[in-house]
């Protein structure tokens, strides 16, 4: 007999059940109550127990008893297991040549004594129980309308006309006994009770015929010989064989090899059950996917024992913490996916997410190292965020790709980071070529001193100009190109075209300097100083007029790497930027381990400086701290004559933006700027008004 019933429909502690389901348990209950009281008072006064035929039924009560102590596990298609018991053969062989009444007294007992043994709670006994008596007394209902036996007559012999009708017994058996639970679990989960059953008859419909088809066999048995059931020992152990190891291998097709936890398969599977239960806002389900920050650095550098001892540590600390009905597997890799059937919201969602992620910071030792963990974490929910199993991956994906970009962090899926996807996933075979075929122009946007409008740098800004989409936008193809391993060449070529570009301006008379930015993946490469030095000997570009600019995130991406290029950079004399500055949790302490020339004021606190009186007090402070520290300060995205003289007010130093230009080729760079020099940039007399002329003295006539 099946024990997952009454693993199924309890809940673990503290959890709600629904009203429906509670009723539905206590009317099962109550109707196995009912008929086990009928059974026994009109039964139990009638039968001749001191019969021959009673040390036969004995024995097939005692090996029932036995048999419900020696469960046979079998996987289900969703990784959960189903114990199937033996007593199943000696149950049905007692409802086919014994009392019913002592059929249900063995049951009841075997249930009992297996119960408190697992020590299962009142009402999940209670509830397993009641399905046996149910499911005893429909067999033998069955067995005799179809033999003719009367229903509640002591056993009479089993004859070869009698086979028939036990089949349809044991087939009453199967359904009975796994559709009260299909009801009860559809009916707590919002599933469909007919695939359920279904389900639950696929994965087990082998073991169960097995043993139901030894039932009639052992009530032949029992008439010959009580002795010759002993005989049925080999045929079954033979079956609980083949089930552990058809177990063994259903579990290893499920789970990861290193740490035991859920696959992908098992994973999605249990998702797409939690999906299918989430309807009507009753709750929600979350997918978390998780990635090791700096996971292939402990390869490469400890070996990959080390590496496989901290995804071990990993996934252990995870489902300790996450226990429940809560699903931790490993999808491959560094890659680890969190299941939480039942959230309120999104909110709740992501406070689970930066527990876990809180969790994953204290330092694991793994093969006696001592290893520090950050994890990137991205969330999405059903039904919020979508509302079938591949969406929801995928938006969890996509919002994981968002948290790595800070690295460490937690991020719920956001639409608006989604809105190039597909053009994403569509661009990423075109990289390649446009790379050969050089479809990536350069464009530069100048930046101003504030105070006289003379043009000091300009920005070079990377542009794909693609031969069937046109001009495709850097927020597009900058993560693309990061992903695919693609930005280090790319930069490199723009700083070989930017000091080229500069170069031929320094020959024309125009004197600027030019900022370039590096992203994390090139930041890392120890060969880039002498790169970066050789590339401007080539151009013939002093070093002081090639500024680098990096963000917070791009230092967090590899600290210590990152700071050692920086500070040879800065030995061979080119100058350092902080762009985006105040946007990071860390910006005062990289200021002071770093030690840049200039920060650059995030576009963001720039545009609403004149209508948020919290942006001005950023870009107010940031410019003292900057001027406090000896640095120049630059504020990117000014837009209006206002904006730049507020700014000039203030004290900054360098101010970028539409205002005073917009991005544009070298080409056209080299006639603004000639043209700047000789009648200032467009505009530049509306932020930076002439002084009056002063009238000549008036000639007096003698």
């Amino acid at each position: 007999m099946s024990l997952i019933q009454a693993e199924r429909v309890t809940r673990p502690q503290g959890s709600t059940r629904s009203v429906a389901v509670t009723g539905l348990v206590a009317t099962v209950i109550l109707v196995a109550t009912a008929l086990l009281t009928y059974v026994l008072t009109a039964q139990l006064g009638t039968v001749p127990w001191n019969s021959a035929a009673a040390v036969t039924w004995a024995l097939l009560a005692v090996l029932l008893v036995v048999g419900e102590l020696q469960p046979l596990v079998v996987i289900r298609r969703d990784g959960t297991s189903e114990p199937l018991t033996v007593s199943t053969t000696f149950a049905l062989s007692l409802v086919l040549v014994a009392p019913l009444s002592l059929a249900l007294v063995a049951q009841t007992a075997a249930v009992v004594v297996d119960d408190l043994w697992r020590r299962r709670s009142l009402l999940r006994a209670a509830f397993n129980l009641s399905q046996y008596v149910i499911t005893l007394v429909a067999a033998r209902a069955v067995y005799a309308l179809a033999s003719g036996h009367p229903f509640l007559a002591p056993g009479d012999g089993f004859a070869s006309e009698d086979l028939l009708p036990a089949l349809l017994a044991a087939l009453t058996f199967l359904v009975s006994n796994n559709g009260l639970v299909a009801l009860v679990v559809a009916l707590d989960e919002n599933l469909d009770p007919l695939r359920l059953l279904a389900a639950d008859l696929r994965s087990q419909a082998l073991t169960s015929a097995i043993l139901l088809g030894l039932a009639p066999v052992a009530a032949v048995l029992s008439e010959f010989s009580p002795l010759m059931l002993l005989l049925l020992a080999l045929p079954l152990a033979g079956v609980q064989r083949s089930a552990w190891i058809a177990a063994r291998r259903q579990h290893e097709a499920l789970h990861d090899s290193l740490t035991g936890l859920p696959n992908r398969e098992l994973f999605r599977l249990r998702a797409e059950r939690a999906v299918a239960g989430t309807t009507g806002g009753r709750s929600s389900t979350a997918v978390m996917l998780l990635d090791l920050d700096h996971f292939k650095e402990v390869n490469d550098t400890l070996g990959h024992h080390v590496g496989d001892g901290l995804l071990r540590q990993v996934a252990e600390r995870l489902t300790d913490d996450l226990a429940g009905e809560v699903t931790v597997a490993r999808l491959g890799g560094d890659e680890f996916a969190v299941l939480v059937p039942t959230v309120r919201d999104v909110h709740e969602a992501v406070g689970i997410a930066n527990g876990v992620s809180d969790l994953l910071r204290e330092p694991v030792v793994a093969d006696g190292v001592r290893l520090g963990v950050n994890a990137s974490i991205g969330v999405a929910v059903c039904p919020d965020h979508a509302d079938n199993v591949d969406t929801l991956l995928q938006r969890a994906d996509i919002a994981l790709y968002d948290a790595k970009d800070s690295r460490g962090e937690v991020r719920a899926y956001r639409p608006e980071t989604d809105q190039h996807t597909v053009q994403r996933l569509s661009l990423f075979g075109d990289l390649h070529a446009a790379v050969d075929a050089d479809e990536f122009e350069m464009y530069y946007q100048p930046q101003v001193r504030s105070g006289t409008g003379i043009v000091a740098t300009v920005e070079a800004l990377m542009r794909w100009r693609h031969p069937v989409r046109g001009m495709v936008p850097p927020d597009v193809f900058i993560p693309l190109a990061e992903n695919t391993g693609l930005i280090a060449p790319m930069t490199r070529a723009a700083l070989r075209t930017s000091l080229r570009t500069l170069a031929g301006l320094r020959t024309t008379g125009h004197d600027i300097g030019i900022a370039v930015n590096i992203s994390a993946r090139l930041l890392s490469d120890l060969e880039l100083p002498g790169w970066i030095a050789g590339a401007l000997l080539d151009a013939e570009v002093p070093p002081t007029r090639l500024t680098i600019e990096v963000t917070e995130s791009t230092l967090a991406a590899d600290p210590k790497r990152a700071m050692r290029v920086l500070q040879e950079l800065r030995e061979i004399g080119v100058r350092l930027s902080v762009d985006d500055f105040g946007t990071g949790y860390s910006s005062l302490s990289y200021l002071q381990r770093l030690q840049p020339d200039e920060v650059k004021v995030d576009r963001s606190f720039v545009t609403s400086l004149r209508s948020d009186e919290n942006n001005a007090v950023i870009v107010r402070s940031t410019i003292e701290l900057g001027h406090g520290l000896g640095l120049s300060v630059v504020a990117e995205g000014v837009e209006d004559a206002a904006t730049f003289r507020t700014l000039t007010a203030l004290g900054c130093d360098l101010v970028q933006g539409y205002f005073v230009a917009r991005p544009m080729p070298a080409d056209a760079l080299a006639g603004w700027l000639t043209a700047a020099s000789a009648h200032g940039w467009p505009g530049r007399s509306e932020a930076i008004p002439r002084a009056p002329a002063v009238p000549a003295p008036r000639q007096v006539r003698a």
